[in-house]
């Protein structure tokens, strides 16, 4: 690749970080977009990332953007110091993607983290666990059947059965380990939170305590009280027991399920626009229904997207929080 002046200039203001990694580390993703610029805590960095992957040829011609080189672009920004100004548990949908698929290992068959040969066709690309689901035949064949179809100019290359079946099972294993992952940094930060209260509460009851005077005379007044009061305390407690249980315990078991909620779409068993389907957030199922089927690269919710008539995108609706969703056939489930 040519070194353009903002690569050099990119190259010159990194030497004096801290940690300076290889340019153009390649982490693939389905996500194609980043988070809003406002919450990046370096935005200068941002932009000096961006503009090198942008102009790189991994993960995309030079000076195309994909979903590739947005994940590339998170990656090397999070290892070159920059950071997010909201916590990790208000973190919006995009960043919360882009995390999850940030932990995966995209690789070749060979291990190798370049898919592209140099006769310019490439080479099955998949994560790590999908690789290993496979056996060295299983492996062979969707890779030939890659490179031998990129050869004659297809940019979407459909994977075989046994491929499919293994990246799923990928799939579903990485979701598993990144929710449980997400409830451990949940309890950590909640466990922080308790002690540190704890703290707070230990120093103020020290500089609050009433003399051993003070609490006879205080349990004095309580015993000589009205019984209204303890009558009417009853009444609260026994409302408080009759109460309907909440909205998380009147959730279906749909969204908690193993099982799939049906069939997964592919590119010749589409939904129709506004049916009732299913996909999968953190590990858990998401219900709600098709805005519409996305044959080219359009704008949707603000946010570019890329499709295609061989590699559509199926723009969804959640029913709980009404947030708008884009995902590729595969993802999504309907009976």
């Amino acid at each position: 690749m040519i070194a353009t002046p903002i690569v050099k200039h990119f190259l010159n203001t990194t030497r004096s970080r801290t940690s300076i990694l290889p340019i153009r580390t390649f982490i693939p993703s389905i996500v194609t977009t980043m988070p809003p610029k406002d919450k990046y805590t370096d935005p200068e960095l941002r932009d000096e990332v961006k503009e090198e992957i942008h102009q790189g040829d991994k993960g995309g011609a030079p000076g195309q953007w994909s979903a590739r080189k947005a994940q590339m672009m998170a990656s090397e920004y999070k290892k070159r110091g920059g950071g997010y100004t909201t916590d990790k548990k208000d973190q919006d949908e995009s960043q919360e993607h882009l995390s999850k698929w940030g932990e995966e290992e995209w690789q070749t068959k060979d291990g190798s983290a370049n898919a592209k040969n140099e006769d310019g066709t490439q080479q099955r690309y998949l994560p790590k666990k999908a690789w290993e689901n496979m056996s060295e035949q299983e492996k062979k064949e969707t890779d030939d059947k890659k490179q031998a179809e990129s050869k004659e100019g297809k940019q979407h290359v459909e994977n075989t059965d046994k491929a499919k079946e293994s990246r799923k099972q990928a799939n579903e294993e990485e979701d598993q380990s990144y929710a449980k992952k997400k409830a451990e940094e949940k309890k950590e930060d909640g466990e922080e939170e308790e002690a540190q209260a704890g703290d707070k509460r230990t120093r103020s009851s020290k500089s609050a305590s009433p003399s051993k005077k003070q609490k006879q005379n205080d349990g004095a007044a309580k015993d000589t009280s009205s019984p209204s009061k303890s009558k009417s305390d009853a009444k609260k407690d026994d409302s408080k027991d009759t109460k309907s249980p909440s909205k998380d315990q009147q959730s279906t078991s749909d969204s908690k399920s193993k099982d799939p909620p049906g069939k997964p779409a592919s590119t010749d068993r589409l939904p129709e626009k506004d049916q009732e389907v299913y996909w999968k957030t953190l590990g858990n199922w998401t219900k709600g229904t098709v805005v519409e089927v996305a044959y080219s690269e359009k704008e949707v919710d603000g946010k570019k997207v890329k499709a295609s008539e061989e590699d559509p995108r199926i723009v969804l609706k959640s029913d709980s929080s009404g947030k708008i969703a884009v995902h590729k056939p595969d993802a999504v489930y309907f009976e």
